[in-house]
């Protein structure tokens, strides 16, 4: 690009001039400086109507710093409090805060247009959020001390709510060592107008004792006009009709083809009589065990309980997750998930194999309370309910409550995928977490006669289950040792000459034959009866009394 060309602007008229598409996000404040050109931008929010009025002059109707409240005081001594300090209706939608030098500049985002779309902040990243139906983090504001980008689909959606239109207003000053004759040029001064923009742009001489290298300048000043989205629909988020319903896989015809159907419930049959001939709204949809990892994964915003997931203050989900080799979910429960989360599930749909679990037919078809039969959730269950138990009659806690940054290890417990040796050891890590990390030693110690050499919780919880003549003392412990081994491999290099504390432990939990699923099931179903028999020991015997 030629000088003269850039003293002309001819790279900015498609932006002046709308014809530039704004993309997915659209810059409302931002100011840049270089050594040949400074940059402003800036918006304003302005009655549809004030729209014509307001691309009659190049100006800026709302200039920095401005649209704060403030009172207009009339001769007959009637006093008007102004929102925006105007009467005008314009109001700004980032706010320029300048604290008169006395402070570092900075700038915020319209207080309604946050609440509007119910933004939250996060100020590490310096960005506001949104969230969507499914609970995911949708960053609608990006800011700094120069710049301030909105997604457009949000500011479309609020001015259309609003019935406002916004303008959007910039100046570019650009500068040349030459002078306009050295240039070519002629002093100029161009003025534009339409229904959508107005601009002026301007070349002149420049002087400045504080810089004699310039000796031209050019400037664009204008404003465009953003307008609301064209078919926004308030009511449309609530309708029922605008939700999205995926086919799951249900059935296996006679030719061995699967047979898919909706999940809209408006679709299914029921008990009722509606809809005679179609599938059921109690069809039972198979998915992989691997579905469940999203969810394991991170359990800051997901909760697996017995027959029971959820995402926090968003949506839940009734399922079988007692099965032993899938999860299963009634086709018209899966229609009530977000479209996002329908497409995750169908991608580890598969199909129907067998019945759903015993636990889950007893309590969905036969309204019968029936006990959790998944390895995990018996763990939970009796590890929750022993604590309990111990706490009461001891008075103190055998296990320690996990500590805040640890609690992942409770909530993401759960069986491994068989082969998926990552996973597995992330298990392992958090089942010794909760059965040899979290002993008491403290108050174990004080319970038991220990040797000068004793060290670590498992020795020191050896002592005391010896000393409160419990029955399977010796067993538990080679149990808790064995695991706490498995915990060491996954942290080291698993061989036999390195690791043989690993490989023993690999043996005596006999995972080469099981597997690293099934084997792990039974490590967690080997904890369960040593929980429900140390449960039976405290509620049978009370030698050992709390300390006084």
């Amino acid at each position: 690009m030629t000088e003269q060309s850039f003293l002309k602007f001819e790279d900015l008229m498609s932006y002046a001039t709308g014809q530039r598409k704004s993309g997915e996000w659209l810059t409302v404040y931002a100011r840049t400086a270089s050594e040949k050109e400074d940059v402003g931008n800036y918006s304003a929010l302005v009655p549809i109507d004030s729209v014509d009025t307001c691309l009659n002059e190049a100006s800026w109707d709302l200039s920095l710093g401005d649209g704060m409240p403030g009172f207009v005081f009339y001769s007959d001594d009637r006093t008007e409090y102004l929102r925006f300090g105007d009467d005008d209706g314009i109001e700004p939608l980032i706010i320029y805060r300048s604290s008169y030098g006395s402070k570092p500049a900075y700038v915020e985002v319209s207080e309604e247009f946050r609440h509007f779309h119910d933004l939250h902040e996060d100020r590490t990243a310096n960005v506001f959020v949104a969230y969507d139906e499914s609970g995911d983090e949708i960053e609608v504001v990006r800011m700094s001390d120069e710049k301030v980008e909105v997604k457009v689909k949000y500011i479309k959606e609020y001015l259309s709510a609003r019935g406002m239109a916004m303008l959007l207003y910039y100046v570019v000053d650009r500068w040349s060592a030459k002078s306009l004759a050295e240039l070519g040029m002629t002093k100029e001064d161009d003025r534009q107008r339409s229904e959508h923009y107005c601009y002026s742009r301007f070349a002149e001489p420049y002087a400045s004792e504080l810089d004699s290298q310039k000796k031209t300048i050019a400037r664009l000043l204008g404003k465009k006009v953003f307008r609301g989205a064209a078919n926004y629909d308030p009511r449309r988020s609530f309708a029922r009709g605008d939700r999205k319903y995926e086919e799951f896989i249900i059935a296996v015809d006679d030719d061995g083809e699967v047979v898919h159907h909706t999940s809209d419930e408006d679709e299914l049959s029921n008990y009722f009589g509606k809809n005679p001939g179609a599938p059921h709204y109690l069809t039972p949809v198979f998915f992989r065990k691997g579905v469940m990892a999203k969810y394991y994964n991170a359990p800051a915003r997901y909760s697996v309980d017995d027959g029971y997931l959820s995402c926090t203050g968003y949506w839940g989900l009734q399922l079988d997750n007692n099965h032993a080799d899938y999860v299963v979910v009634f086709l018209g429960d899966l229609g009530k998930l977000p479209n996002k989360e329908q497409l995750y599930w169908k991608s580890h749909n598969v199909s129907p194999d067998g019945k759903m679990s015993d636990v889950a037919f007893r309590r969905a078809m036969l309204g019968e309370w029936a006990e959790a039969a998944e390895p995990a959730l018996v763990f939970k269950r009796a590890y929750e309910q022993f604590g309990k138990i111990w706490l009461s009659k001891q008075g103190w806690d055998l296990f320690k409550p996990l500590k805040p940054g640890d609690v992942h290890h409770w909530t993401a417990l759960h069986v491994p995928s068989d082969g998926n040796q990552k996973e597995f050891d992330e298990q392992i890590m958090s089942l010794t977490k909760l059965l040899v990390d979290r002993i008491n030693e403290a108050e174990v110690g004080k319970r038991a006669t220990l040797e000068p050499d004793d060290k670590g919780g498992i020795t020191k919880f050896g002592r005391y289950l010896g000393a409160i003549v419990f029955p399977d003392d010796e067993a538990f412990v080679k149990f808790l040792r064995n695991l706490q081994s498995l915990r060491s491999g996954a942290a080291h290099v698993k061989d036999l000459k390195r690791n043989s504390q690993y490989q023993k432990a690999v043996r005596f939990f006999d995972l080469d034959t099981k597997g690293l699923s099934r084997g792990f099931a039974d490590i967690l179903s080997d904890a369960t009866v040593f929980i429900e028999k140390l449960e039976e020991h405290v509620t049978t015997n009370t030698d050992d009394q709390p300390a006084s």
